[in-house]
């Protein structure tokens, strides 16, 4: 997405620079997104639909890797989807503070409406694949739709010896549920740790344990 930088970036990125790196002849396709006020989300969910992505400048384009929404709802007769995530305000943080979507009666039909969506645009990629179990679950709960995690690697490594390290990189928010990695150092021996912890001028974390 322009003019954001984000794990999603990220990992488009690096997907694309390990496509080329395989001799693919990739680019990369984003458009800017605004989400409020929330009647906005369908305009530019439909600035998407709108894009045929099947050629370009009279060359075939032979398959598209959507991501996070709403790029998804771009027209490929080869679409694949490798979900990092939906509009999530519709969906599990409906009702909380991370979200502007509540259980009103103004919400809900739009909510209802960008599920439906989702359902359908989803269901035309050939493949369905997403970042981790949780979205797994969140896309089979609200949508129906089953789809196998496919873990992205880690985009550096670290020549540690011996020792055990581990690298969580995360925005300061609890919505990104950093404590899933961060909590079973608890239980170490004291001894044993090292803990280190960083953090950018702006929201994103960076926390590494050796042992």
């Amino acid at each position: 997405m322009p003019l954001v930088f984000g794990g999603a970036e990220i990992l488009v990125r690096e997907l694309l620079a390990q496509l080329k790196n395989r001799g693919f002849v990739a680019d990369l396709v984003s458009l800017p997104f605004k989400w409020y006020p929330k009647e906005e989300i369908l305009a530019h969910a439909a600035a998407w639909r709108l894009i045929d992505l099947s050629e370009s400048n009279g060359q075939k384009i032979d398959l598209v890797i959507a991501t996070k929404f709403p790029s998804y709802f771009v027209r490929h007769p080869k679409k694949v989807t490798w979900l990092v995530h939906q509009h999530r305000a519709a969906y599990d943080l409906c009702g909380t503070q991370y979200g502007d979507f509540d259980h009103v009666e103004l919400d809900v039909g739009l909510r209802q409406r960008l599920i439906d969506l989702d359902r359908q645009m989803l269901a035309e990629s050939q493949r369905v694949f997403t970042i981790g179990r949780v979205t797994s679950a969140r896309l089979e709960k609200f949508n129906g739709i089953s789809a196998p995690p496919l873990y992205h690697p880690p985009g550096w490594r670290r020549a540690c010896g011996r020792a055990l390290t581990a690298t969580t990189c995360s925005r300061s928010a609890a919505s990104s549920r950093s404590s899933v990695s961060t909590s079973p150092f608890a239980h170490w021996p004291p001894s044993r740790d090292r803990c280190a912890w960083s953090s950018s001028a702006r929201v994103h974390n960076a926390r590494t344990w050796s042992a």
